[in-house]
């Protein structure tokens, strides 16, 4: 017993001054960023790994645009491994070859999927499905709960070429899935923290995400079986399509690096990020807009002038958004207040590089604080006030170029692949809804001005309900 104490007792001084020495040669080594105090031997006990946070626009360009390349990288992230089937994604796969000829095809293939009048007519289709049902609420009801009907119709139609019944089934459990993981995701895994004890002990929360994920993945699979069983080359479904025809290409090409990565398991995680990289964004983003419009109804009033203007009682086109300028600016401003993105998703150093004249060591894994550029006073007049007119010139029309300050979609390396897409999904929207709604909050009820966190940082709107009154004309 006494031998065993002394073992244990060596084994714990032994580690304490490894500790101490890889702590005091990592000091002397880096010149690492200020950050909160911590134990030195202990450091923050919540996580082994060093996190650097970037709070200002001119330490992200530094980062993400003039050093993109070492900034480029994704930690690994035991949970996010096991949603990926070990980062056979985009979006969370780590920054190499491989990826930028995954992230060019994809990209490619959205491109071709989603060319002419497609993606319009296709959410106009949605929009007018979704529209109609709300026209029918007699009294207030919950605006979210369309949006994600809107959002995740419009996904399956993109993905798998489905219009699907507004009632679905499927679609009502995938979004019930996405909630559940987003929030077992956002509020994190002891797992994450130390991996390897999951094979000793496992948290109930972690089977869980187990489970929630092998369900997302499941339903992905049978669709690609389905695409797979009823593929004709040459046609383009949709965007499942999209990806078997660059896997016939490569084929047809002996391309044998993009075949690797237009295997089946390649395949599902990319229709994954198309379903869950956006979406989730996508409609809280929304869901703020609406929120906005409730709380300044002038402002509403302003677009929806503008909307009868530009296009009256036709439908609306991709061709209006060039003058559609101020209810565009709102949906920037949306943007820009609104903390619809977080910390976005961490980047992680695939080199020793430096940020501001500090050391930031390979393998640092790096947050961009999206809030903090947003709201920052030395770029935004009265940071906190929504103001469309930010973004608009003395003439009323867009300004030509953004703030620097302005980074919804992310910048560098890791900008968000299908930026262009949802600035026109997400304007076709809202426009649909102000060209057909007045929308208000019911009688006697005030804004709520709190929000909750959803996960990564996202603040979600405080639970609301709005009364719609269709428009005349």
């Amino acid at each position: 017993m006494l031998k065993l104490s002394i073992n244990i007792q060596t084994i714990l001084a032994g580690m304490s001054i490894g500790l101490f020495v890889y702590y005091v040669i990592k000091r002397m080594r880096y010149r690492l960023p200020p950050g909160p105090w911590c134990i030195p031997l202990i450091g923050h006990y919540k996580s082994p790994q060093t996190w650097v946070v970037l709070n200002d626009i001119n330490s992200v360009l530094e980062a993400m645009v003039t050093k993109k390349t070492d900034f480029a990288g994704r930690p690994h992230i035991t949970s996010g491994d096991v949603f990926t089937e070990g980062g056979k994604d985009i979006t969370l796969a780590n920054y190499s070859a491989s990826w930028k000829l995954h992230r060019k095809i994809v990209g490619k293939a959205l491109r071709n999927y989603l060319q002419g009048d497609l993606l319009e007519n296709m959410i106009q289709d949605n929009m007018n499905k979704f529209l109609d049902k709300m026209a029918e609420e007699k009294g207030p009801f919950v605006f979210k709960e369309y949006m994600d009907l809107i959002i995740f119709h419009q996904l399956y139609t993109i993905c798998f070429g489905e219009k699907r019944p507004v009632d679905d089934p499927e679609v009502k459990r995938f979004i019930k899935l996405d909630n559940d993981l987003l929030e077992k995701f956002g509020s994190g895994f002891f797992e994450d923290v130390f991996p390897y004890l999951r094979h000793i002990f496992t948290t109930a929360k972690w089977k869980k995400m187990l489970l929630l994920t092998e369900e997302v993945l499941n339903v992905l699979r049978k669709n690609l079986k389905e695409h797979k069983e009823t593929f004709q080359p040459g046609v383009n479904r949709d965007f499942t399509d999209s990806m078997l025809i660059a896997k016939q290409e490569a084929k047809d090409e002996g391309d044998e690096a993009a075949l690797e990565i237009l295997d089946d398991t390649h395949l599902v995680q990319t229709i994954s990020n198309i379903f869950f990289a956006g979406a989730d964004t996508t409609r809280f983003l929304i869901d703020w807009f609406v929120y906005f419009m409730t709380r300044f109804p002038e402002t509403q009033a302003k677009c929806q002038e503008e909307i009868d203007r530009v296009v009256g009682s036709k439908q609306l086109s991709m061709k209006d958004r060039g003058n559609l300028d101020y209810t565009e600016a709102c949906i920037f401003e949306t943007m820009r207040i609104s903390n619809s993105v977080g910390f976005g998703i961490p980047h992680m150093t695939v080199c020793d590089s430096q940020v501001g004249g500090y050391d930031i060591p390979k393998g640092t894994t790096v947050l961009i604080n999206y809030w903090a550029l947003h709201h920052d006073p030395k770029q935004w007049k009265d940071p906190e006030q929504f103001d469309p007119h930010r973004f608009l010139d003395e003439n009323g029309k867009m300004k030509p170029t953004k703030p620097d300050s302005w980074l919804p979609f992310s910048v560098g390396r890791r900008v968000c692949l299908g930026e262009s897409l949802a600035k026109s999904d997400i304007l076709l929207i809202c426009a649909n809804l102000l060209q057909r709604f007045e929308i208000s909050l019911p009688e006697g009820v005030k804004p709520n001005l709190e929000c909750h966190m959803k996960g990564f940082g996202m603040e979600m709107t405080s639970d609301y309900k709005i009364v719609v009154k269709e428009r005349s004309g």
